[in-house]
């Protein structure tokens, strides 16, 4: 077995997470060497590109992006050539069969459109809104308290726990609240509730609504979610770090005093380490990359068991003509039918599930040829649904899978052409599909999860979520060391995982990476 010198840190998976917690103890001075098993980095925001058209293959929009938002502070304290996010202003539209609504971030015009549309709930309606309003306000809060309790000493838990029971309290009824449950407490007209009908639950109909309150949403840089990706890893490289990518990590190296002291690649080399990030799926590092004995039973039951969020059934259309022409704009599109029950859409059956349709080129031209546009559509599903998509033994994919996935395709396209885009079909140059089975392949997380571990109770009771792991000197980062996902919670753990291994090696640098955590000066 071949061993190479040592580092500082070793960080599995090149998603933002582990290129955030890279990126930090890589300026702080640290040695890091950043291994992904994929021919490129990014994780769910390596997109791809095709006859010029560059797609982003999760992004849909951002938070915490503003000034003071904890995203651009930790982007700034690397360096202030960071790629800038804009302001979304026109944040989403639901279209039902018998509706059509635009949530902008003025949500007044929404509410006096809809008192107008169903003045018999006008009091329900308003409390709504204001209600949505304290809570976005509330939750911009958070922008100050983004370090985990396991990066604190036990006075600074304390007053942490205080403020944050302060901050949750006035949460629980929302978070607890199921989706009718919800709505009894505001609207009574069917009709108005239709409007909600693709939502699981009550807190994702409301926080839209609170986040365009405080203007809370931003679209990604120019060039697509990747210039974030592409900016990380150059940081990473100008400060002697390294990115390998198609290099996979087989396990992880635990000594007699149950500490992890570096990885073994698939290749056969050792790399030594003081400190491991493991930014991947962590039933993968759990049940084949640490030995048996170092993670409890318990512990193993409960991620094994864990609650995670759905994956997705995306198509990515590259189009001949602007998308605006066929009436798309920067917000986000909710294709609903009004005639279908909540449960059922967001079951995967393609010809009833809620779609989600987005055109990237309108918000950003230079991701499209010149006079051309792009189109993505988003379907949530499961792994193993339709026969866990018509694979062979072990998810392979043969004839059926392609031949169901193109089926799959057509109908989500016919779609949304019959209710919203007529001749959509006559207008593609480019078409890309992508099941569970995809995101699995090239992101490696537990069925194609697109955002890992949801904050149920379950979860939450088994302490599921964190930076720390039973093996000392290994930590995680990415959407298992959360609860929920995106490029925010990402970047937060990512920081977390830093600002762990930083307090302990340079305590200077971690003593100034927490003030711009906690937004001090």
């Amino acid at each position: 077995m071949q061993h190479s010198p040592g580092n500082d840190a070793v960080v599995i998976g090149s998603g933002i997470g582990g290129l955030t917690a890279a990126a930090l103890l890589s300026k702080a001075g640290l040695r890091v060497s950043v291994f992904e098993a994929q021919g490129r980095p990014g994780g769910y925001l390596s997109g791809f590109e095709r006859k010029g058209f560059v797609f982003d293959t999760a992004i849909q929009w951002l938070n915490q992006c503003h000034p003071g938002g904890f995203v651009r502070r930790l982007f700034n304290y690397l360096d202030d050539d960071f790629p800038q996010c804009k302001p979304l202003t026109r944040i989403s539209r639901t279209h039902g069969t018998t509706f059509d609504y635009l949530l902008t971030t003025s949500p007044q015009t929404l509410q006096s459109r809809l008192v107008a549309d169903f003045p018999a709930d006008e009091k329900g309606i308003r409390k709504f809104f204001l209600d949505a309003q304290a809570l976005g306000i509330r939750w911009q809060r958070l922008d100050h308290h983004i370090r985990t309790s396991e990066t604190m000493g036990q006075l600074e838990k304390l007053a942490y726990g205080c403020r944050m029971l302060s901050w949750s309290l006035p949460m629980v009824r929302h978070l607890r609240a199921g989706a009718e449950q919800g709505l009894d407490r505001y609207f009574r007209d069917p009709e108005l509730r239709k409007l909600f009908g693709y939502q699981e639950s009550f807190i994702s109909m409301i926080m839209p609504v609170a986040w365009a309150s405080t203007g809370n949403f931003h679209v990604p840089p120019r060039g697509g979610s990747r210039a974030m990706v592409d900016w990380l890893c150059r940081k990473i490289k100008e400060t002697g770090s390294e990115i390998v990518l198609n290099q996979r990590v087989a396990r992880v190296r635990v000594n007699e005093h149950h500490q992890a002291t570096g990885v073994v690649l698939e290749n056969g080399k050792t790399m030594q380490a003081r400190h491991v990030v493991s930014a991947g799926d962590l039933r993968t590092l759990y049940n084949e990359m640490l030995p048996g004995t170092s993670v409890p039973k318990r512990k193993q039951t409960a991620v094994r068991t864990a609650d995670l969020y759905y994956s997705n059934f995306t198509v990515f259309l590259g189009l001949d003509c602007d998308p605006a022409a066929l009436g798309f704009g920067e917000e986000m599109l909710y294709l609903t039918r009004d005639d279908v029950p909540r449960n059922e859409q967001f079951n995967g059956d393609p010809a009833k599930t809620a779609l989600t349709v987005l055109a990237p080129s309108v918000r950003d031209p230079s991701v499209a040829p010149a006079g051309k546009g792009i189109l993505t559509i988003h379907c949530p599903a499961t792994m193993n649904s339709h026969e866990t998509w018509h694979t062979e033994e072990g998810r392979k994919r043969g004839a059926a899978y392609r031949t169901f996935k193109k089926q799959f395709a057509e109908t989500l396209i016919r779609r949304v052409e019959e209710c919203f885009a007529p001749g959509l079909r006559g207008h593609i140059e480019v078409m890309e599909a992508a099941t569970p089975v995809t995101y699995w392949r090239y992101t490696g997380n537990t069925d194609g999860s697109i955002m890992g571990t949801r904050p149920t109770g379950r979860n939450i009771r088994a302490r599921i979520c964190g930076c720390k792991t039973p093996v000392r000197n290994l930590l995680l980062a990415g959407h298992w060391a959360q609860y929920s996902g995106g490029v925010p919670v990402a970047m937060q753990t990512g920081a977390n995982a830093a600002l762990l291994i930083l307090n302990e090696r340079l305590p200077a640098d971690g003593r100034r990476l927490k003030k711009v955590m906690d937004q001090k000066k």
